[in-house]
């Protein structure tokens, strides 16, 4: 009897199980094999079973779920690898389209890809309109379900209901301002407004006023000023509210067909967008359904993808999506911190960015925080009084220190995120004073830790010990690899539980979005800023790992790529972790291996041996004096980063060797050592003139030391840095960074340094009012060997003084080498030109190059200009602009100067010699808004082809006057041109498509040219393929410009 019961209760499970089935099939949430597919199967056994290789699959289809370990046991018991073959093709055929199509990458990843492109998808889906339609409309009812995941706000621990704020009462719109460069006035835009038409739209090389539908949008904004919740925000909007009227008349979210809501990290290691918006969306609905239902709908599909930032590293669909390589008609809603898209920039049509809340929108959150949590608003009464009062902080009387944190705290509170925190803070009593971000998150790890204490019924400092610590490692580990979903195996190798973590509240396994089935078990924290917190605490505590970690990152990813980190870790620092970790940092970014360059010197490497002296002495710093200390150690340690990452040199020195026993000179003061005077002397350094110095050495007796750099290093670190570090005892003195006049530092630098054996020295200035640098390099190239000398002077750095060092610079009997380039004021300019005039020298160098504005050029200048150019000396003339006088000059001392090698001529004309009279061995000339009559122009083209040795020619923009039209010059041009050995060619501005055939009939004639420039020219596209069509069929590469 019993036996009976049983089976008719088995009986009755299995009508129900199946009639669940049958539904959820009806219902298409079960997607089984379509018949196209088994078809395909059925069809291509044979070449199937052929192809297929079954090697290098299991493990692929094992951790795509195709297979379990107990269906390839099963498989694998057939005796050949035929009959393995076509079992596992029948146990695919019982299988789902995203089975089939998983399958099909696990092949492609085997090297196995022409099974999928020949075979298995040689027969696609087929579908009509109707298909489409009911299609698009079943995946749009997926998408909106998925999308009711977005209506939370996390923002702390699943246990934790108060952390969790409801998207439709807590939203409140961006602050977003639209501006394209840094320098453009940035304008109030409504975050309604991100799709409706604005901005001038491009029509063929005229910018036009016509307003169209920006199709790549870009929302920057740092951490914490709600993105993320914006992109949250669209998606639930489009899902689940319906248009109101007052965006009927405007392009608003719900005007879209399909929005895909993903995120950067989502499309990583996908060859395709429907394959991912399949895995990680759609994944009831068939790879090639996804694909059908964009492609039909792309002009009205809107793809938004969150954190750039987070997921850019090895993202090519990613760069495709943004370039309009894939998906070109939808419309793409990026969102990233600053600074991580750099070229990309340039393909969004809108730019926008996002400070966070407005002293309005703060107030009305928390407004409707202390509503929505049923708390009293006087609970809240202190922070929204100091908000309110942030705009006339000024005006207030009081206590400066209590203003100067009420400012920061309202700072704080324009982040949407650390405002929530605050609030949260503020509702369980768990408040403190806070002024900076980092104070505010150490806050919330107390109040976690606190309340994660009392769940787990352990003390603080368990947590800390056996949680926290280990999280900081692991958060440090996955923010190397750019992570930000750590792995279960992730925390074993730490050595904290998983269940543990969940519980404690810092790790939650909620996914926002992605229905993507990982086959790892992946963890993900709050926010990221989370992630950067306890990362930076980590590196804060641990020198070594921030000392591997700084070899793998250079000036730019430190200035730029990790912002929110670095203050988190700059705020964490104090003690001897201070001292360490500035070391280190400035050790990694003050010198140069490969270039050889030193940057700031010398007071980096002066601050370099400071710390160096500091960590020994053991000071311990009150944290008044230390936060001070901290904040201009820092300083200068950015100045020197960011003058790294200009990649600028100021100066260039080469010696003949080093010498490394110079006598040292007292370059010290007695001061008292106290700490306070230590913040004297880090202002000193900062103050002194510093500049970005590459040093040479000519001596091959240092290619026999361990390498070049290394004798780099000692020298730079040697007698002079010794010297001043060695003073700094505690009973006498301090290095200062210069004695009573700071152009002398330079100077005792070198000389302290490296020696008195200098052979070149070249000086690039680089500011407006850096006299002090000028100064500095003269000093130091003063009484030195110098063959070469080469000083490029950009503003007002000249005066009286500078003018009468560098004749005696000039008058150096051992140089050869001599170039200036001035753009100094008109009286010192000719100061310069009457010195070097005068200087007998000059006759003796090997090179000469003088280049100045000739434009506004007095008559008694152009006098000493001509003394110069009748030395023939010069190699290498730059004119830009051509007054009568200027020209008889010209025209009396050009030809005949057969040193001169490279010409370049500037808003003049150019009838000042005629090919009888050339005497040029040119090889490089640059003609650039030079205006020529028809006598000219044909003497143009005489001399071009007369110049043999010509090797660079670069034609820019050139007038010609007469009544030919400019197909006849353009054709005399070619024909000089075509005689010529040149191997670059640039040519700008005047050519179409009409003169393609003759340009690519002269290219024949150039078999050695390599480069050819046609940027800014008026081709169409045709045009331009053309171009590269012939490029390409050229024996010899040649690299084309368009």
């Amino acid at each position: 009897m019993a036996n009976l019961s049983l089976i008719v209760f088995l009986f009755f499970f299995l009508l129900i199980l199946m009639h669940f089935i049958f539904i959820a099939l009806s219902q298409g949430k079960v997607a089984m094999l379509s018949e196209e597919r088994k078809q395909v199967l059925i069809d291509k056994r044979v070449e199937l079973v052929e192809s297929i290789k079954l090697h290098g699959l299991w493990s692929r289809m094992r951790s795509s779920r195709i297979v379990t370990k107990n269906d390839e046991d099963l498989i694998k018991l057939n005796s050949t690898h035929d009959q393995q073959v076509g079992e596992l093709l029948d146990h695919l055929a019982k299988r789902t389209d995203r089975d089939y199509e998983a399958f099909c990458k696990c092949l492609k990843k085997d090297n196995q890809g022409h099974v999928v492109t020949e075979i298995l998808r040689h027969e696609a889906l087929s579908f009509n309109k109707e298909d489409v339609r009911q299609l698009s409309s079943y995946a749009r009812k997926q998408l909106k379900s998925l999308y009711s995941r977005l209506r939370d706000i996390e923002t702390g621990p699943e246990w934790a209901k108060e952390f969790a704020l409801d998207l439709t009462t807590f939203y409140i719109s961006l602050h977003l301002q639209k501006g394209e460069t840094p320098t453009t006035k940035k304008k109030e835009l409504h975050q309604d407004k991100i799709f409706a038409p604005h901005g001038n739209k491009k029509s063929g090389s005229v910018m036009s006023l016509i307003q169209s539908k920006p199709k790549r949008i870009l929302v920057e904004g740092d951490a914490g000023m709600g993105k993320t919740t914006l992109c949250q925000n669209l998606a639930f909007r489009w899902a689940y509210e319906k248009c109101k009227w007052k965006c009927k008349f405007t392009t608003c979210v719900h005007s879209w067909t399909f929005v895909i809501y993903l995120t950067a990290a989502n499309l990583q290691g996908y060859d395709d967008i429907h394959t991912a918006v399949h895995d990680h969306l759609l994944p009831g609905v068939s790879n090639e359904e996804v694909k059908k239902a964009l492609d039909s709908s792309q002009s009205s599909t809107l793809f938004i993808i969150d954190s750039f930032d987070e997921g850019y590293m090895d993202n090519m669909l990613l760069r495709d999506l943004i370039q309009g390589r894939v998906y070109s008609n939808a419309t793409l809603l990026l969102t990233s911190r600053p600074n991580y898209l750099q070229d990309l920039l340039k393909e969004f049509d809108s730019k926008l960015s996002t400070d966070g809340f407005s002293t309005e929108q703060k107030l009305l959150y928390i407004k409707k925080f202390a509503n929505s949590k049923k708390e009293n608003e006087t609970k809240f009464f202190k922070l929204l009084n100091l908000i309110g009062e942030d705009e006339h902080t000024h005006g207030l009387d009081g206590d400066e220190e209590q203003k100067l944190q009420g400012q920061h705290m309202a700072s704080l509170c324009s982040s949407p995120l650390y405002l929530a925190f605050i609030c949260l803070l503020i509702s369980s009593g768990g408040l403190q004073k806070i002024t900076t971000r980092t104070e505010l998150y150490k806050s919330i790890t107390k109040f976690m830790v606190k309340r994660a204490s009392r769940r787990m019924d352990n003390p603080m400092e368990k947590i800390e010990a056996d949680i926290i610590r280990p999280l900081c490692r692991l958060s440090f580990e996955a923010y190397k690899r750019n992570e930000v979903n750590p792995s279960n195996v992730d925390l074993e190798k730490v050595g904290v539980n998983a269940d543990e973590v969940l519980r404690s509240g810092f790790l939650t396994k909620k996914v926002k979005v992605s229905l993507f089935e990982d086959p790892v078990e992946r963890f993900s924290f709050s926010h990221q800023t989370f992630l950067e917190y306890l990362a930076a605490t980590h590196l804060a505590q641990t020198p070594g790992d921030l000392k591997d970690w700084l070899t793998t990152i250079n000036a730019r990813d430190w200035e730029y790529g990790h912002e929110s980190l670095k203050s988190f870790f700059v705020d964490l620092l104090d003690g001897d972790f201070l001292l360490e970790t500035s070391i280190s940092i400035i050790e990694r970014f003050t010198y140069s291996h490969d270039a050889n360059k030193v940057d700031r010197f010398p007071a980096s490497c002066l601050l370099m041996d400071f710390l160096r002296h500091l960590k020994a002495k053991t000071l311990i710093l009150s944290p008044e004096l230390e936060d001070e200390f901290k904040k201009k150690c820092f300083q200068i340690i950015n100045h020197i980063v960011k003058h790294g990452i200009s990649g600028y040199l100021d100066i260039t020195i080469t010696f003949a060797t080093f010498s490394q026993n110079v006598e040292q000179q007292n370059i010290s003061k007695n001061v008292a050592t106290e700490a306070k005077d230590f913040i004297d002397y880090l202002r000193n350094l900062e103050e002194c003139p510093n500049f970005n110095v590459k040093i040479e050495c000519t001596d091959k007796s240092f290619a026999n030391e361990s390498s070049f750099q290394d004798a780099m290093q000692r020298v730079i670190q040697g007698s002079f840095s010794s010297n001043a570090s060695d003073r700094l005892t505690s009973s006498s003195n301090i290095p200062l960074a210069y004695k009573a006049d700071p152009n002398d530092f330079l100077r005792i630098a070198l000389e302290q340094g490296f020696g008195n054996d200098i052979r070149a020295m070249e000086y690039h200035g680089t500011d407006g009012n850096r006299k002090v640098g000028l100064q500095s390099f003269m000093r130091a190239a003063m009484n030195k060997p110098l063959t070469t000398l080469k000083i490029y002077l950009y503003g007002k750095e000249t005066d009286s003084d500078c003018c009468e060092m560098l004749a005696k610079l000039c008058s150096n009997p051992q140089l050869k080498i001599l170039h200036i380039s001035s753009a100094a004021a008109s009286d010192h300019r000719m100061l310069i030109m009457q010195r070097l005039s005068q200087l007998s020298r000059l006759d003796a160098l090997d090179e000469l190059y003088f280049d100045i504005f000739t434009i506004d050029m007095a008559s008694q200048e152009i006098k000493y200009y001509k003394q110069i150019l009748e030395k023939n000396k010069m190699q290498k003339l730059d004119i830009n602009g051509i007054t009568d006088e200027l020209r008889s000059v010209l025209r009396s001392t050009i030809p005949t100067m057969t040193a001169l090698k490279e010409l370049m001529l500037w808003n003049g004309p150019f009838d000042f010699w005629s090919s009888a009279d050339d005497h040029l061995q040119l090889q490089s000339v640059t003609l650039n808004r030079v205006s020529l009559n028809s006598e000219s122009f044909d003497n143009l083209c005489d001399i071009i082809a007369k110049w043999t040795n010509l090797r660079r020619l670069k034609i820019i923009s050139i007038e010609i006057a007469g009544e030919q039209p400019n197909s006849v010059h353009f054709a005399r041009i070619l024909a000089a041109i075509a005689k010529c050995q040149i191997y670059e060619l640039k040519m700008g501005r005047q050519i179409e498509d009409d003169f393609i055939d003759p340009l690519c009939e002269m290219l024949k004639s150039l078999e050695q040219l390599e480069r050819l420039d046609l940027e800014y020219n008026n081709f169409s596209s045709d045009g331009k393929q053309k171009i590269k069509e012939f490029a390409e069929r050229r024996e010899k590469q040649l690299n084309v410009y368009l």
